[in-house]
């Protein structure tokens, strides 16, 4: 897809962050966006913005683990603007440093949930009406961290990994249609994420977001270039920032023993 103008475009998780970033890119190059977050505030804010620049933009808040509610997302979509020609699958959390023994089931239940099963129902809902489009993309945001693990992060590596999975699974099943889909792996991008960690050790969160903004070396605003210029392309896979660039060919090189090179040069906690 090598032009925006007139193109709808379908964004979650758009109340800041890369998707934030992507929805006003996306509208300044002439494409209407219809933006979805669970945060009503954040996600207003984002749309103001939009439109104070002179761009088209409407949205819904809600959390995109819920299934029925994207599906009528969908639907309200298509019955607005008649067409979906881009979806961006990009609402996400992460949760305190915890290993895989000790997580309790509702905080991996709760991740899963928005991280991967909000992939999986962002792309069901939309992909009928993607299909009907002369040309479309599906776009949905992984991570480095799905392609190299992570200690202490294991429910989050689970999600990555599996929406990974699933988007190149689609895109060898959709190869002969009009879909090109893409999927996408930040390194470290200066967002929210660390500061929406819902915890009680707010100092504790407070020192993770101080190192993690010390160690993302990339903007929203670059990572939304950058995967606009992947989909112009049509990259199946979308690496952003030299940090995912380091990591994914440290995980091809040494699929062995990458972990430790990564320890060694990754560690947050030796920044806080």
């Amino acid at each position: 897809m090598k032009d925006f103008q007139e193109k709808v475009a379908v964004i979650t998780g758009a109340g800041s962050g890369i998707g934030r970033a992507l929805a006003l890119l996306l509208a300044k190059e002439g494409a209407k966006v219809v933006l979805n977050d669970w945060h009503e505030d954040s996600l207003q804010e984002t749309i103001e913005l939009i439109k104070a620049a002179g761009g088209e933009a409407s949205g819904q808040a809600f959390s995109v683990a819920d299934r029925e509610a994207m599906y009528a997302f969908a639907e309200d979509t298509i019955a607005q603007f008649g067409q979906v020609d881009l979806v961006v699958n990009n609402a996400g959390i992460a949760l305190p440093e915890q290993k895989l023994d000790t997580i309790g089931y509702p905080d991996f239940e709760k991740l899963l949930g928005i991280n991967l099963w909000g992939v999986i129902y962002g792309t069901k809902a939309f992909l009928s009406h993607l299909k009907t489009r002369p040309e479309a993309a599906l776009i949905n945001i992984s991570s480095i961290f799905g392609i190299a693990a992570y200690p202490d992060q294991g429910a989050y590596v689970t999600a990555k990994f599996a929406v990974r999975g699933f988007t190149e699974t689609l895109r060898i099943e959709l190869a002969k249609t009009n879909v090109r889909v893409h999927c996408v792996h930040p390194g470290g991008i200066k967002t929210n994420i660390v500061n929406n960690i819902e915890t009680s050790d707010i100092q504790r969160r407070e020192k993770l977001a101080k190192a993690f903004d010390r160690l993302a070396p990339t903007t929203p605003a670059t990572a939304a270039e950058v995967i606009l210029q992947g989909v112009r392309k049509g990259n199946p896979r979308i690496l952003i920032g030299r940090d995912a660039r380091f990591v994914a060919t440290l995980a091809w090189l040494f699929p062995r023993s990458y972990e430790k090179i990564v320890m060694r040069n990754f560690d947050i906690e030796k920044n806080l």
